[in-house]
Protein backbone atom coordinates (compact mmCIF):
# COMPACT_ATOMS: atom_id res chain seq x y z
CA UNK A 1 0.00 0.00 0.00
CA UNK A 2 1.06 3.09 -0.84
CA UNK A 3 1.25 6.05 1.60
CA UNK A 4 0.02 10.02 0.99
CA UNK A 5 2.61 12.85 1.86
CA UNK A 6 0.56 13.48 5.25
CA UNK A 7 1.47 9.79 6.19
CA UNK A 8 4.92 10.19 5.63
CA UNK A 9 5.89 14.01 7.50
CA UNK A 10 3.12 12.17 10.18
CA UNK A 11 5.39 8.85 10.92
CA UNK A 12 8.05 10.82 13.09
CA UNK A 13 5.19 12.61 15.24
CA UNK A 14 3.37 9.32 16.04
CA UNK A 15 6.97 7.01 16.90
CA UNK A 16 7.61 10.17 19.61
CA UNK A 17 4.13 10.32 21.11
CA UNK A 18 3.02 6.87 21.88
CA UNK A 19 1.45 7.86 24.98
CA UNK A 20 0.10 10.98 23.86
CA UNK A 21 -2.12 8.54 21.66
CA UNK A 22 -3.13 6.50 24.25
CA UNK A 23 -4.22 9.48 26.44
CA UNK A 24 -5.98 10.74 23.03
CA UNK A 25 -7.98 7.28 23.25
CA UNK A 26 -8.85 7.45 26.43
CA UNK A 27 -10.07 11.15 26.13
CA UNK A 28 -12.19 11.09 23.76
CA UNK A 29 -14.14 8.56 25.68
CA UNK A 30 -14.93 11.58 27.93
CA UNK A 31 -14.76 14.78 25.79
CA UNK A 32 -15.61 15.62 22.21
CA UNK A 33 -12.84 15.64 19.98
CA UNK A 34 -10.16 14.46 23.05
CA UNK A 35 -9.83 18.27 23.76
CA UNK A 36 -10.77 20.88 25.78
CA UNK A 37 -11.50 23.72 22.62
CA UNK A 38 -11.97 22.71 18.67
CA UNK A 39 -9.25 23.92 17.74
CA UNK A 40 -7.00 21.85 19.81
CA UNK A 41 -7.74 19.17 17.67
CA UNK A 42 -5.45 17.48 14.55
CA UNK A 43 -4.43 14.42 12.87
CA UNK A 44 -3.49 11.91 13.74
CA UNK A 45 -4.08 13.61 17.39
CA UNK A 46 -2.81 15.93 19.70
CA UNK A 47 -0.23 15.62 21.98
CA UNK A 48 -0.71 15.92 25.90
CA UNK A 49 1.31 17.99 27.88
CA UNK A 50 3.41 17.69 31.61
CA UNK A 51 4.92 21.53 32.16
CA UNK A 52 5.92 23.77 30.38
CA UNK A 53 9.54 26.43 31.56
CA UNK A 54 10.78 29.05 29.99
CA UNK A 55 10.27 28.62 26.11
CA UNK A 56 9.58 24.77 25.97
CA UNK A 57 7.02 22.18 26.70
CA UNK A 58 7.90 19.03 27.94
CA UNK A 59 5.32 16.36 26.89
CA UNK A 60 3.87 13.02 28.48
CA UNK A 61 6.01 11.16 26.30
CA UNK A 62 9.41 12.95 27.52
CA UNK A 63 9.94 15.13 24.85
CA UNK A 64 11.42 18.82 25.35
CA UNK A 65 9.54 20.77 22.70
CA UNK A 66 10.57 24.03 21.69
CA UNK A 67 7.81 26.37 21.69
CA UNK A 68 6.44 29.35 19.62
CA UNK A 69 2.64 28.70 20.29
CA UNK A 70 3.69 29.83 24.05
CA UNK A 71 -0.26 29.37 25.49
CA UNK A 72 -1.51 31.25 22.02
CA UNK A 73 0.65 34.09 22.49
CA UNK A 74 -0.46 34.70 26.05
CA UNK A 75 2.83 34.04 27.45
CA UNK A 76 5.13 36.67 26.24
CA UNK A 77 7.57 36.15 29.62
CA UNK A 78 7.43 32.13 29.06
CA UNK A 79 6.05 29.50 30.59
CA UNK A 80 6.23 29.21 34.79
CA UNK A 81 7.46 32.77 35.02
CA UNK A 82 8.79 32.83 39.05
CA UNK A 83 8.01 36.18 39.45
CA UNK A 84 4.45 36.17 38.30
CA UNK A 85 4.17 32.14 39.87
CA UNK A 86 5.33 34.30 43.13
CA UNK A 87 2.10 37.05 43.06
CA UNK A 88 0.05 33.99 42.43
CA UNK A 89 1.37 32.30 45.80
CA UNK A 90 0.90 35.00 47.71
CA UNK A 91 -2.89 35.47 46.54
CA UNK A 92 -3.65 32.32 47.36
CA UNK A 93 -2.70 32.18 50.78
CA UNK A 94 -5.00 35.46 51.15
CA UNK A 95 -7.85 33.87 49.11
CA UNK A 96 -8.34 32.45 45.96
CA UNK A 97 -12.21 34.43 45.52
CA UNK A 98 -13.65 36.73 47.13
CA UNK A 99 -16.75 37.46 45.47
CA UNK A 100 -16.25 41.49 46.24
CA UNK A 101 -14.01 44.18 44.94
CA UNK A 102 -10.40 44.34 46.09
CA UNK A 103 -7.43 47.17 46.35
CA UNK A 104 -5.64 45.26 43.47
CA UNK A 105 -8.61 45.49 41.20
CA UNK A 106 -8.14 49.14 41.26
CA UNK A 107 -4.64 49.01 40.91
CA UNK A 108 -4.60 46.97 37.83
CA UNK A 109 -7.74 48.77 35.89
CA UNK A 110 -5.35 52.02 36.79
CA UNK A 111 -2.33 50.31 35.19
CA UNK A 112 -4.27 48.70 32.04
CA UNK A 113 -6.15 52.18 31.33
CA UNK A 114 -2.79 54.34 31.47
CA UNK A 115 -1.57 51.45 29.27
CA UNK A 116 -3.77 51.85 26.67
CA UNK A 117 -4.79 55.56 27.51
CA UNK A 118 -8.41 54.64 28.11
CA UNK A 119 -10.46 56.34 30.24
CA UNK A 120 -12.69 53.51 31.68
CA UNK A 121 -12.43 49.97 31.81
CA UNK A 122 -14.05 47.08 33.70
CA UNK A 123 -12.33 43.46 33.59
CA UNK A 124 -13.62 39.93 32.26
CA UNK A 125 -12.36 36.56 31.81
CA UNK A 126 -11.52 35.52 27.92
CA UNK A 127 -11.67 37.84 24.85
CA UNK A 128 -14.71 36.03 24.09
CA UNK A 129 -16.24 37.60 27.20
CA UNK A 130 -14.39 40.98 26.35
CA UNK A 131 -15.90 41.22 22.73
CA UNK A 132 -19.18 40.64 23.23
CA UNK A 133 -19.58 43.12 25.90
CA UNK A 134 -18.34 45.32 24.25
CA UNK A 135 -20.10 45.15 21.43
CA UNK A 136 -23.28 45.43 23.84
CA UNK A 137 -22.08 48.58 25.35
CA UNK A 138 -21.38 49.92 21.80
CA UNK A 139 -24.99 48.86 20.97
CA UNK A 140 -26.38 50.87 24.27
CA UNK A 141 -24.42 53.87 23.71
CA UNK A 142 -25.43 54.34 19.72
CA UNK A 143 -29.16 52.60 19.80
CA UNK A 144 -27.92 50.51 16.90
CA UNK A 145 -27.97 46.91 16.47
CA UNK A 146 -26.10 46.13 13.37
CA UNK A 147 -22.30 45.38 13.74
CA UNK A 148 -19.39 45.07 11.17
CA UNK A 149 -16.49 42.92 11.23
CA UNK A 150 -13.41 42.65 9.24
CA UNK A 151 -13.60 39.15 6.99
CA UNK A 152 -11.38 36.54 7.96
CA UNK A 153 -11.16 38.08 11.88
CA UNK A 154 -11.64 36.00 14.89
CA UNK A 155 -13.00 37.89 17.72
CA UNK A 156 -13.71 35.03 19.46
CA UNK A 157 -16.56 32.60 20.44
CA UNK A 158 -20.00 33.89 20.80
CA UNK A 159 -22.39 34.40 17.93
CA UNK A 160 -21.96 37.95 16.64
CA UNK A 161 -18.37 37.75 15.89
CA UNK A 162 -18.42 33.54 14.74
CA UNK A 163 -19.37 34.89 11.12
CA UNK A 164 -16.43 34.76 7.69
CA UNK A 165 -13.87 32.40 9.33
CA UNK A 166 -13.47 30.26 7.01
CA UNK A 167 -14.97 30.55 3.12
CA UNK A 168 -14.29 27.21 1.18
CA UNK A 169 -13.79 27.38 -2.47
CA UNK A 170 -17.50 26.72 -3.81
CA UNK A 171 -18.56 29.91 -1.03
CA UNK A 172 -15.59 31.83 -2.46
CA UNK A 173 -16.65 31.38 -5.99
CA UNK A 174 -20.02 31.94 -5.42
CA UNK A 175 -19.55 35.04 -3.38
CA UNK A 176 -17.30 36.46 -6.08
CA UNK A 177 -16.09 39.67 -5.06
CA UNK A 178 -18.88 40.61 -2.74
CA UNK A 179 -18.93 40.55 1.05
CA UNK A 180 -21.17 38.66 3.43
CA UNK A 181 -21.46 37.02 6.29
CA UNK A 182 -20.94 33.05 6.56
CA UNK A 183 -22.03 31.66 9.61
CA UNK A 184 -18.76 29.73 11.16
CA UNK A 185 -20.59 26.30 11.85
CA UNK A 186 -23.74 25.58 13.00
CA UNK A 187 -26.29 26.97 15.79
CA UNK A 188 -25.74 30.26 15.06
CA UNK A 189 -29.14 32.19 14.32
CA UNK A 190 -29.79 33.58 11.31
CA UNK A 191 -31.07 37.06 12.80
CA UNK A 192 -27.85 37.10 14.36
CA UNK A 193 -26.41 36.87 11.24
CA UNK A 194 -28.24 39.36 9.61
CA UNK A 195 -26.89 42.00 11.80
CA UNK A 196 -22.95 41.43 10.68
CA UNK A 197 -21.60 42.92 8.19
CA UNK A 198 -18.38 42.20 6.40
CA UNK A 199 -15.82 44.47 4.99
CA UNK A 200 -12.08 43.70 3.46
CA UNK A 201 -9.59 43.98 5.68
CA UNK A 202 -6.66 45.96 3.90
CA UNK A 203 -9.12 47.64 0.97
CA UNK A 204 -10.06 51.53 1.87
CA UNK A 205 -11.99 51.88 -0.82
CA UNK A 206 -14.14 48.99 -0.35
CA UNK A 207 -14.44 49.67 3.47
CA UNK A 208 -15.54 52.57 3.00
CA UNK A 209 -18.50 51.70 0.65
CA UNK A 210 -19.57 49.18 2.82
CA UNK A 211 -19.51 51.16 6.11
CA UNK A 212 -21.41 53.92 4.40
CA UNK A 213 -24.05 51.69 2.98
CA UNK A 214 -24.42 50.21 6.20
CA UNK A 215 -23.86 53.42 8.34
CA UNK A 216 -27.43 54.39 9.59
CA UNK A 217 -27.68 50.58 11.06
CA UNK A 218 -24.01 50.47 12.59
CA UNK A 219 -23.70 50.61 16.01
CA UNK A 220 -19.52 49.63 15.93
CA UNK A 221 -16.93 48.47 13.71
CA UNK A 222 -14.89 46.01 15.39
CA UNK A 223 -11.19 44.93 13.98
CA UNK A 224 -8.27 43.73 14.94
CA UNK A 225 -5.76 45.90 13.91
CA UNK A 226 -3.36 43.22 13.09
CA UNK A 227 -5.35 40.62 11.00
CA UNK A 228 -4.78 37.29 13.35
CA UNK A 229 -8.04 35.23 12.17
CA UNK A 230 -6.42 33.66 9.48
CA UNK A 231 -2.79 34.01 10.85
CA UNK A 232 -0.59 37.55 10.62
CA UNK A 233 -1.90 40.45 8.25
CA UNK A 234 -0.28 43.38 9.04
CA UNK A 235 -2.41 46.94 7.79
CA UNK A 236 -1.59 47.94 5.08
CA UNK A 237 -1.39 51.57 3.10
CA UNK A 238 -2.22 53.56 6.75
CA UNK A 239 -5.37 51.08 6.27
CA UNK A 240 -6.61 51.80 10.43
CA UNK A 241 -5.92 55.82 9.72
CA UNK A 242 -8.32 55.48 6.98
CA UNK A 243 -10.62 53.23 8.99
CA UNK A 244 -10.11 55.76 11.83
CA UNK A 245 -11.44 58.91 9.89
CA UNK A 246 -14.19 56.99 8.13
CA UNK A 247 -15.92 55.44 11.25
CA UNK A 248 -15.47 59.30 12.98
CA UNK A 249 -16.98 60.92 9.96
CA UNK A 250 -20.03 58.32 10.07
CA UNK A 251 -20.53 58.59 13.81
CA UNK A 252 -19.80 54.66 14.30
CA UNK A 253 -17.67 53.47 17.16
CA UNK A 254 -14.61 52.07 16.89
CA UNK A 255 -13.22 49.05 18.30
CA UNK A 256 -9.86 47.30 18.43
CA UNK A 257 -9.74 43.71 19.47
CA UNK A 258 -6.30 43.63 21.19
CA UNK A 259 -7.06 40.32 23.06
CA UNK A 260 -3.70 38.98 20.76
CA UNK A 261 -1.97 42.46 19.99
CA UNK A 262 -2.18 44.08 23.25
CA UNK A 263 0.97 44.45 25.25
CA UNK A 264 2.58 42.30 22.44
CA UNK A 265 3.60 44.69 19.84
CA UNK A 266 4.17 47.39 22.34
CA UNK A 267 3.41 47.92 26.08
CA UNK A 268 0.38 49.63 24.27
CA UNK A 269 -0.34 47.61 21.73
CA UNK A 270 -0.86 47.68 18.18
CA UNK A 271 -2.53 51.39 18.32
CA UNK A 272 0.58 52.48 19.94
CA UNK A 273 2.71 51.28 17.75
CA UNK A 274 0.43 52.51 14.53
CA UNK A 275 -0.09 55.50 16.39
CA UNK A 276 -4.16 54.89 16.11
CA UNK A 277 -6.56 55.69 18.60
CA UNK A 278 -9.91 53.77 18.70
CA UNK A 279 -12.82 54.53 20.92
CA UNK A 280 -12.90 51.24 22.83
CA UNK A 281 -10.14 48.25 23.32
CA UNK A 282 -10.51 44.71 24.32
CA UNK A 283 -7.37 43.12 25.62
CA UNK A 284 -6.50 39.84 27.04
CA UNK A 285 -4.32 36.46 26.99
CA UNK A 286 -0.70 38.73 27.94
CA UNK A 287 -2.99 41.07 30.25
CA UNK A 288 -3.62 38.15 32.88
CA UNK A 289 -0.18 36.78 32.92
CA UNK A 290 -1.28 33.22 31.87
CA UNK A 291 -3.98 33.55 33.90
CA UNK A 292 -8.16 33.70 32.93
CA UNK A 293 -8.25 37.20 32.56
CA UNK A 294 -8.83 40.09 29.90
CA UNK A 295 -11.40 43.02 29.49
CA UNK A 296 -12.50 46.25 27.55
CA UNK A 297 -12.39 50.19 27.86
CA UNK A 298 -12.03 53.42 26.09
CA UNK A 299 -14.33 56.88 26.15
CA UNK A 300 -16.18 57.54 29.29
CA UNK A 301 -19.08 58.54 27.55
CA UNK A 302 -19.17 54.95 26.08
CA UNK A 303 -18.19 53.08 28.68
CA UNK A 304 -20.77 55.57 31.36
CA UNK A 305 -23.72 52.97 29.67
CA UNK A 306 -22.35 50.24 32.12
CA UNK A 307 -23.11 52.65 35.54
CA UNK A 308 -25.20 50.37 37.71
CA UNK A 309 -27.67 52.80 39.08
CA UNK A 310 -28.83 53.04 35.25
CA UNK A 311 -28.65 49.22 34.51
CA UNK A 312 -32.43 49.51 33.71
CA UNK A 313 -31.54 51.61 30.98
CA UNK A 314 -27.99 50.86 30.00
CA UNK A 315 -26.17 48.06 29.52
CA UNK A 316 -25.46 45.07 31.64
CA UNK A 317 -22.10 43.57 32.36
CA UNK A 318 -21.44 40.76 34.99
CA UNK A 319 -19.33 38.12 35.68
CA UNK A 320 -18.59 35.52 38.87
CA UNK A 321 -14.93 35.73 38.60
CA UNK A 322 -14.46 39.31 36.84
CA UNK A 323 -11.86 40.38 38.58
CA UNK A 324 -10.67 37.15 40.20
CA UNK A 325 -7.88 38.09 42.92
CA UNK A 326 -5.58 35.26 41.34
CA UNK A 327 -5.98 36.12 38.00
CA UNK A 328 -5.82 39.84 38.68
CA UNK A 329 -2.40 39.56 40.64
CA UNK A 330 -0.68 37.54 37.98
CA UNK A 331 -2.13 40.14 35.24
CA UNK A 332 -0.78 43.01 37.44
CA UNK A 333 3.02 41.42 38.05
CA UNK A 334 3.19 40.54 34.05
CA UNK A 335 2.20 44.13 32.94
CA UNK A 336 4.16 45.67 35.40
CA UNK A 337 7.37 43.86 34.75
CA UNK A 338 6.37 44.80 30.73
CA UNK A 339 5.66 48.58 31.29
CA UNK A 340 9.29 48.68 34.35
CA UNK A 341 11.43 46.79 31.53
CA UNK A 342 10.77 48.26 27.85
CA UNK A 343 13.73 46.53 26.89
CA UNK A 344 11.83 43.25 26.46
CA UNK A 345 10.23 44.92 23.20
CA UNK A 346 13.60 45.49 21.77
CA UNK A 347 14.56 42.07 22.47
CA UNK A 348 11.66 39.91 21.21
CA UNK A 349 11.40 42.24 18.28
CA UNK A 350 14.91 41.13 17.28
CA UNK A 351 14.13 37.81 18.05
CA UNK A 352 11.00 37.87 15.86
CA UNK A 353 12.69 39.69 12.83
CA UNK A 354 15.53 36.41 12.75
CA UNK A 355 13.20 34.00 12.97
CA UNK A 356 10.84 35.17 10.44
CA UNK A 357 12.93 36.56 7.87
CA UNK A 358 15.09 33.63 8.48
CA UNK A 359 11.94 31.59 7.43
CA UNK A 360 11.63 33.57 4.18
CA UNK A 361 14.98 33.34 3.54
CA UNK A 362 15.20 29.72 3.77
CA UNK A 363 11.87 29.17 1.64
CA UNK A 364 13.86 31.78 -1.27
CA UNK A 365 16.85 29.48 -1.26
CA UNK A 366 15.00 26.05 -1.74
CA UNK A 367 12.61 27.93 -4.29
CA UNK A 368 9.55 27.10 -2.74
CA UNK A 369 6.48 29.82 -2.83
CA UNK A 370 5.93 30.94 0.02
CA UNK A 371 5.59 34.29 1.80
CA UNK A 372 6.52 34.91 5.52
CA UNK A 373 3.85 37.59 6.93
CA UNK A 374 5.54 39.02 10.61
CA UNK A 375 5.33 41.79 12.96
CA UNK A 376 7.08 42.89 15.81
CA UNK A 377 7.37 38.93 17.63
CA UNK A 378 4.55 37.36 15.60
CA UNK A 379 4.05 35.86 12.20
CA UNK A 380 3.33 33.18 9.90
CA UNK A 381 4.30 31.66 6.75
CA UNK A 382 2.12 31.13 3.89
CA UNK A 383 2.62 28.79 0.77
CA UNK A 384 1.48 30.54 -1.42
CA UNK A 385 3.02 32.41 -5.31
CA UNK A 386 1.27 35.59 -4.36
CA UNK A 387 4.07 38.29 -3.69
CA UNK A 388 2.42 39.58 -1.41
CA UNK A 389 -0.73 38.72 1.64
CA UNK A 390 -3.33 41.55 2.18
CA UNK A 391 -6.35 39.56 3.18
CA UNK A 392 -8.63 36.68 4.58
CA UNK A 393 -8.82 35.47 0.69
CA UNK A 394 -5.10 35.85 0.01
CA UNK A 395 -4.43 33.54 3.28
CA UNK A 396 -7.41 30.87 2.30
CA UNK A 397 -5.72 30.53 -1.33
CA UNK A 398 -2.48 29.88 0.05
CA UNK A 399 -1.47 26.09 0.04
CA UNK A 400 -2.76 23.99 3.15
CA UNK A 401 -1.53 20.50 2.51
CA UNK A 402 2.27 21.85 1.85
CA UNK A 403 1.76 24.43 5.09
CA UNK A 404 0.65 21.13 7.41
CA UNK A 405 3.18 18.94 6.14
CA UNK A 406 5.68 21.28 7.05
CA UNK A 407 4.32 21.90 10.44
CA UNK A 408 3.98 18.50 11.49
CA UNK A 409 7.94 17.36 9.90
CA UNK A 410 8.79 20.69 12.30
CA UNK A 411 6.54 19.18 15.31
CA UNK A 412 7.93 15.28 14.87
CA UNK A 413 11.36 17.28 15.35
CA UNK A 414 10.09 19.28 18.77
CA UNK A 415 9.84 22.49 17.54
CA UNK A 416 6.03 23.84 17.99
CA UNK A 417 4.74 26.59 15.28
CA UNK A 418 1.47 27.20 16.98
CA UNK A 419 -1.20 25.16 16.46
CA UNK A 420 -1.53 22.99 12.90
CA UNK A 421 -3.68 25.22 11.46
CA UNK A 422 -2.45 28.14 8.90
CA UNK A 423 -5.13 30.57 11.11
CA UNK A 424 -2.68 30.22 13.70
CA UNK A 425 1.32 32.15 14.56
CA UNK A 426 4.30 31.68 15.68
CA UNK A 427 5.29 33.98 18.48
CA UNK A 428 8.35 34.91 20.95
CA UNK A 429 8.40 35.33 24.51
CA UNK A 430 11.53 36.99 26.47
CA UNK A 431 12.93 33.41 27.59
CA UNK A 432 13.71 32.41 23.48
CA UNK A 433 17.10 32.80 22.83
CA UNK A 434 18.88 33.51 19.55
CA UNK A 435 20.29 29.55 19.68
CA UNK A 436 16.69 28.88 19.95
CA UNK A 437 16.23 30.63 16.78
CA UNK A 438 18.84 29.01 14.75
CA UNK A 439 17.36 25.54 16.08
CA UNK A 440 14.07 26.07 15.04
CA UNK A 441 15.28 27.32 11.15
CA UNK A 442 17.37 24.51 11.15
CA UNK A 443 14.33 22.06 11.54
CA UNK A 444 12.45 24.16 9.29
CA UNK A 445 14.67 24.11 6.54
CA UNK A 446 14.81 20.53 6.93
CA UNK A 447 10.86 20.14 6.56
CA UNK A 448 11.33 22.53 4.01
CA UNK A 449 13.54 20.16 1.98
CA UNK A 450 11.57 17.55 2.81
CA UNK A 451 8.50 19.50 0.55
CA UNK A 452 11.40 20.06 -2.12
CA UNK A 453 11.84 16.67 -2.77
CA UNK A 454 8.13 15.33 -2.67
CA UNK A 455 7.63 18.17 -5.12
CA UNK A 456 10.32 16.67 -7.43
CA UNK A 457 9.20 13.26 -6.97
CA UNK A 458 6.14 14.36 -8.06
CA UNK A 459 7.91 16.19 -10.87
CA UNK A 460 9.27 13.17 -12.42
CA UNK A 461 6.38 11.20 -11.79
CA UNK A 462 4.28 12.79 -14.18
CA UNK A 463 4.12 14.70 -17.90
CA UNK A 464 5.25 18.28 -17.60
CA UNK A 465 1.54 20.50 -17.19
CA UNK A 466 1.02 24.01 -18.28
CA UNK A 467 0.16 25.31 -15.17
CA UNK A 468 2.47 26.04 -12.36
CA UNK A 469 4.43 22.73 -10.64
CA UNK A 470 4.65 24.38 -7.25
CA UNK A 471 8.53 25.13 -7.70
CA UNK A 472 9.24 29.13 -7.71
CA UNK A 473 11.53 29.78 -10.76
CA UNK A 474 13.20 32.85 -9.16
CA UNK A 475 13.04 33.43 -5.34
CA UNK A 476 10.44 35.86 -3.96
CA UNK A 477 11.53 39.28 -3.64
CA UNK A 478 11.71 40.81 -0.03
CA UNK A 479 8.90 42.96 1.16
CA UNK A 480 9.89 46.06 2.81
CA UNK A 481 6.60 46.20 4.77
CA UNK A 482 7.53 43.84 7.44
CA UNK A 483 8.35 45.58 10.48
Amino acid sequence: MTTTPSQRYSRRYLAKHRISAQLYKRAKRSTPGGVESNIRWFRPHPFYVDYGDGGHLFDVDGNKILDFMMGFGALILGHNNREIALEVIRQLESSSMLGVSTPLFVQYCETVKAAFGMKKVRLANSGTEATMHALRVARAYTGKDKIAKAEGAYHGAHDYVLQSLDLDYPARRAMGDAYRPVPFGRGIPKAVTENTVIFPYNDVDATAEILERNAEELAAVIIEPVLCGPGVVIPKGHYLNHLRRITRRLGIVLIFDEVLTGFRLAYGGAQEYYRVRPDLTTFGKIAGGGFQLAGFGGEAQIMDTLEPGEWKHGAFHAGTYNGHPVSVAAGLKCVQTLRDNPEIYDRINTLGRHLFKGLQDLADDRRIPAWVEWVGSMGTIYFTTKDEIRDFRDTVAANTKRWWNWFIHCLGNHVLFGIPNTGERAVVCTEHTEEDVRRALEVADDALAAIQREVRRRARAQPPASNHTGVAGNPRPRASAHA
